[in-house]
């Protein structure tokens, strides 16, 4: 071998990038859950009727954070929250409740989703907790991988729930 082909395949090694590790989670470390969803159903304020339900077009993914417990992550707001909306004078604006986002627990052997936390704390620092009500369904559909919820965000300071969602995940693929 020539020296100055040597020395190309040598400067080759030295200069070419090294892997970059991926920031996405490997597919074997997800459950079954994990994957991209449209949020529909309906959500009341008990306390400011001008908050409400924004629409079905706003997507979540639930990212595995357990082996029975995914995160709920809002595409447009890029963290865990729900995206309500101001409805004084019709739909204006998107917002969200400040540190209110769900952590969901599923029993696989029985489709069930069998409890809902705040992902920011239980109360978060603001005094926001997330309980499931076992009046829903609170299920997965394991044919559709559509999941079916209904929750209360509950406040320090306020009697009774805050809000009340009734939801439906409808999966919409991995992500």
């Amino acid at each position: 071998m020539k020296m100055h082909s040597l020395l190309f395949i040598l400067a080759a090694i030295v200069i070419m990038p090294a892997c970059k590790k991926s920031k996405t989670t490997p597919a074997s470390n997800l459950n079954q859950w994990d994957g991209r969803y449209r949020m529909e159903g309906t959500m009341t304020d008990h306390t400011n009727p001008a908050f409400g339900w924004m629409n079905n077009t706003y997507e979540y993914s639930l990212h595995t954070s357990g082996t029975n417990t995914d995160s709920v992550v809002s595409k447009t707001l890029n963290f865990p929250g729900i995206v309500i909306g101001n409805t004084g004078g019709g739909i204006t604006n998107a917002t969200y409740y400040s540190k209110f986002g769900l952590i969901m627990t599923f029993d696989a052997a029985t489709n069930k989703v069998t409890a809902v936390t705040n992902y920011y704390g239980q109360p978060s620092s603001n005094g926001r907790s997330a309980v499931l009500d076992p009046s829903g369904f609170n299920d997965v559909n394991p044919t559709t991988k559509n999941i079916r919820v209904k929750f209360f965000m509950d406040e320090t300071g306020v009697a009774g729930h805050r809000a009340t969602f009734d939801v439906t995940l409808v999966y919409l693929g991995a992500r």
